[in-house]
């Protein structure tokens, strides 16, 4: 299938495209349109179109493709037009199809028929209604033949000089929209003073398995005094006991605790993260954790770097799964078994064909930038054109991490192909999530993936797709922080992506310019509807000790579409980033004087979130002040809507009392004119959530001509004000 959806690219001339008399066969101007998200049609070159979907409930959504042709001055009569996808087919997802299996009962990918439906000056336009019903990763082309000639792809023809490229369509389930992300370090959350591992914390410290009579925190903790729904602990599996040493080029003794992004075996639980200190007590523990949450309604993500991992890093019970190992070869090193699963040493575009040519680097997407010594492998998924350095920072003859090709080199056909082992690595990362899916009772909710970046698309796509066959609504974040080209790929297959502006949500000095450019300029990458974490702390990031400023940044990402989300930290005002890799660390002092206001107030705000459809929707106006125009750069001030619920924010970003301020409500925001209606504001966020703010209620003219007064109190004062009819 490589020719259709990976097509090398080469420059055509002109005549290609305008369907002029006397020039060859054409195709393009891939769109598709549906009734709600995009009714003014989405591009389908290279184009992502993002959908949310609850199969529980029937969900389905309807859409419409359309292409133009130049058939050669043929009829439409003459011409066979067909939609190429394997749109709701995940549960038939592979690592190969060849293009001719196309439509059998088993098939990953399938046909539609398109109808002539007019024409675009010469050209023929075709149609195909189609019905999405499934959450998966997917991708859609187009061809043609005239006359019962061979057939002609979408993919093979340029537009503005470049070969077009398939269209990505991202159906995601509907939760994610509703999700508030709580990021752990399990080693960290409840340590005790003294600087080494006996001091750590364990899985049991999240559950009624503590019993060591100190409990700041555990589950119950997040769910319901801080309100969130979803926890992500940072990775869970056994990690490399060396790293790469660059001084000696030699293999040396991990440091302690050393990185948890350096897996030894993604099929097995840390057995540090038990207080007996076994894998096999540690699984056990895990089970009951990812339990008692499930019994609070509370969603586990757990970190994968799938790209690198430790060099010692063995088969575990996936081998076993797959066929590639027998059982009582589990424990075996993959570099003594399969050296060929990891990239060349001398050539990232290669495998290395014995131990001793295993990379010393991770990751090749970060060539000339990064060496990961304890995470000091790389995964080879094959070649492809993504793979590989930036512009300036290596060779990018054959593409690099800014090239938007879309092609895969690497061939994956097993009639004639060469690259098995590319596929047995899909295979085996594929196999990953349905084994932990297992081990929880289908509990395990979803993934951030590290590096997410550093598998080809293909790849993912068929390992979200094979993950979804077991349970469908399992989430996929991506951590993604490069220049465009990179997020934008990521953003082709995945539920969620990180943003690359997490330092405005932290920074002391952030003004709403830099938070609507921000805001505005992830919808124009990614497309309005995308979903977008947006967060201040991470384990990568330095900390803010200004407990209610970040309070304040937190209200700012929770009152947008996408995830909010906290790091452990930030509730308690840490200012540094907290080490993870070279040292054990405890954040006891900062439990010890937590302050129990900080963490109501992110209640309130995750409640105010969860019961507000207007603040998890799309539709969103920023407000301008209502005397000179323009943003008042020391408030955050948006509109918020969703039918009948509307939602006006304003959140003071200083440390400091500001304003007042009056600000203007469009008549973009959807207040009801009718004679006799009236409005009354309350605050969701105010110790009475139901309490009028105004002395009497206003007409919609009223809040439209006059504007919205905004006074506060306190620094880093948010106001949800929600306007309600009164009767």
């Amino acid at each position: 299938m490589r020719r259709f959806l990976f097509p090398a690219v080469a420059a055509l001339t002109l005549g290609l495209f305008a369907g002029a008399a006397g020039a060859d066969p054409w195709m393009g101007h891939l769109v598709l349109r549906d009734n709600a998200v995009w009714p003014d049609g989405r591009s389908g070159n290279y184009g992502t179109v993002k959908y949310f979907i609850d199969e529980n409930a029937g969900e389905t959504i309807p859409i419409e493709v359309t292409v133009e042709i130049w058939a050669d001055g043929q009829p439409p009569g003459a011409v066979e037009a067909q939609v190429f996808t394997n749109l709701n087919r995940r549960q038939f997802a592979k690592v190969f199809e060849n293009a001719g299996a196309a439509g059998l009962s088993d098939s990953y990918y399938v046909t539609v028929p398109m109808n002539h439906v007019g024409q675009n000056g010469n050209n023929h336009v075709f149609r195909a209604n189609l019905n999405i019903d499934k959450a998966g990763a997917y991708r859609l082309t187009t061809r043609f033949r005239i006359n019962g000639g061979p057939w002609l792809w979408h993919n093979d023809f340029a537009l503005d000089g470049v070969k077009q490229r398939d269209l990505a369509v991202v159906v995601s389930p509907a939760k994610v929209r509703d999700l508030t992300l709580y990021e752990i370090n399990t080693y960290v959350v409840e340590a005790f003073p003294g600087g080494g591992p006996a001091e750590r914390s364990t899985l049991e410290d999240f559950t009624n398995h503590d019993t060591d009579g100190y409990d700041p925190f555990n589950l119950n903790f997040v769910r319901n005094t801080l309100g969130f729904n979803g926890i992500w602990l940072m990775p869970i599996f056994p990690i490399t006991a060396e790293r790469h040493d660059p001084g000696s080029n030699t293999d040396v003794p991990n440091l302690s605790p050393g990185s948890p992004y350096s897996t030894r075996n993604y099929f097995a639980v840390n057995g540090l993260f038990d207080d007996t200190g076994t894998e096999a007590a540690a699984m056990s523990e895990f089970q009951h954790m990812v339990d008692r949450a499930e019994d609070l309604d509370l969603d586990v993500f757990i970190d994968v770097a799938l790209n690198h991992s430790g060099r010692d890093t063995v088969f575990g019970q996936g081998g076993a799964d797959i066929g590639i190992v027998p059982q009582s070869d589990v424990g075996v090193q993959i570099r003594n078994r399969k050296p060929s699963w990891a990239t060349n040493n001398a050539d990232y575009r290669a495998h290395a064909n014995g131990p001793l040519e295993w990379a010393v680097f991770a990751p090749a997407d970060r060539l000339g930038e990064h060496q990961w010594y304890d995470a000091g492998l790389d995964w080879f998924f094959g070649d492809y054109s993504s793979l590989g350095p930036k512009p300036g920072r290596g060779d990018v003859s054959r593409g690099g991490a800014l090239d938007e090709r879309d092609l895969l080199y690497t061939d994956l056909d097993p009639v004639g192909g060469y690259d098995f082992e590319v596929a047995n690595v899909w295979t085996y990362f594929a196999r990953l999530l349905p084994y932990w899916l297992e081990k929880t009772d289908n509990k395990l909710d979803g993934i951030r993936a590290d590096f997410a970046q550093g598998l080809p698309p293909r790849a993912w796509e068929y390992i979200i797709n094979k993950t979804r066959q077991q349970k469908w609504d399992f989430v996929f974040l991506a951590e993604v922080l490069d220049p465009d080209e990179v997020r934008y790929r990521a953003n082709r297959h995945f539920d969620i992506v990180t943003t690359v502006d997490h330092y405005l949500y932290r920074i002391n000095d952030v003004t709403m310019d830099q938070l609507r450019g921000s805001l505005e300029g992830e919808a124009g990458l990614y497309g309005y509807n995308a979903a977008v974490l947006h967060n201040g702390t991470s384990h990568d990031e330095q900390g803010n000790g200004k407990v209610w400023l970040m309070v304040a940044r937190y209200a700012v990402a929770a009152a947008n579409h996408g995830v909010p989300m906290v790091y452990m930290g930030q509730p308690l005002g840490i200012p540094y980033k907290v080490d993870f890799q070279n040292s054990w660390q405890n954040i006891k002092s900062f439990w010890d004087n937590a302050d129990p206001a900080v963490f109501a107030m992110y209640r309130r705000i995750n409640n105010a979130r969860a019961g507000s459809g207007a603040l998890r929707s799309t539709n969103r106006w920023f407000l301008n002040k209502q005397s000179g125009g323009g943003f008042n750069n020391d408030i955050f001030s948006v509109a918020r809507w969703e039918g009948d619920d509307v939602v006006l924010v304003f959140v003071n970003l200083r440390d400091a009392v500001v304003g007042p301020e009056t600000f203007a409500i469009p008549d973009a925001v959807p207040l009801d004119g009718n004679a006799g209606v009236r409005y009354q504001a309350v605050n969701l966020l105010a110790d009475d959530p139901n309490a009028p703010l105004w002395p009497e209620p206003r007409t919609a003219a009223d809040i439209k001509a006059n504007g919205v007064f905004v006074g506060f109190n306190f620094a880093n004062e948010t106001q949800y004000l929600q306007l309600r009819q009164v009767p």
